[in-house]
């Protein structure tokens, strides 16, 4: 019988959700039953039980140093029984897609602002397996889907990506490393498939 794995996410801008896509497409093809869930598009009382999961594997976009309020939601009404099915043999996962981690230099940093930070106010930094910060989309064209407000935020935030090439004015530009995106996913695997629950 196949191992389950819920992956579960928070996107604000759709960056996260094409992550999480990602990941649930490669994981699907190493043969885990995959679900896929948008926190934000699905109520809190429809989210599935974790207990009838092998694995879970939460992502979330960052603006601002926050989380998604969905994501982060998710993790703090779960945080007891994800401490609990750990024990059981639970694998569990986490990631970011942020601006910080763009910079290979900086992913480390990223990962202890965002992710080890969060997951320690939480309280469930011992019961996650792995975790890691991804970059994201600068989506610097006219038809980003963000409203003015936010397409002028991000304007002045990547000015200086502007000046030194990284990014294109009025493009939407891509900073993800797919092939950091898709080692996570493989270890993700590797975990899933040698240190889950027994079937």
């Amino acid at each position: 019988m196949s191992k389950k794995v819920l992956v579960a996410y928070g996107s604000r801008y759709g960056s996260t959700e094409e992550i999480a896509r990602a990941i649930g497409e490669i994981l699907e093809k190493e043969g885990l039953k995959t679900q896929v869930l948008d926190l934000k598009r699905t109520k809190q009382k429809e989210w599935p039980p974790l207990a009838s999961f092998d694995a879970v594997l939460v992502g979330s976009g960052i603006k601002i140093g926050r989380w998604t309020d969905e994501a982060s939601s998710f993790l703090k009404k779960h945080a007891g029984e994800l401490k609990t099915l750990k024990a059981n043999g639970l694998v569990v996962g986490v990631f970011v897609s942020c601006g910080l981690a763009v910079n290979p230099e900086q992913r480390q940093e990223a990962q202890q602002k965002y992710i080890e930070k969060i997951l320690t106010e939480i309280g469930i930094k011992d019961a996650v397996d792995t975790y890691d910060a991804f970059g994201g989309v600068y989506d610097l064209s006219p038809s980003a889907p963000m409203g003015f407000l936010d397409k002028k935020m991000l304007a002045m935030g990547a000015k200086q990506m502007v000046k030194d090439g990284t990014v294109t004015e009025g493009a939407r530009n891509d900073l993800r490393d797919w092939n950091q995106i898709r080692t996570f996913a493989d270890h993700f695997v590797d975990l899933v498939k040698n240190t889950g629950k027994e079937n």
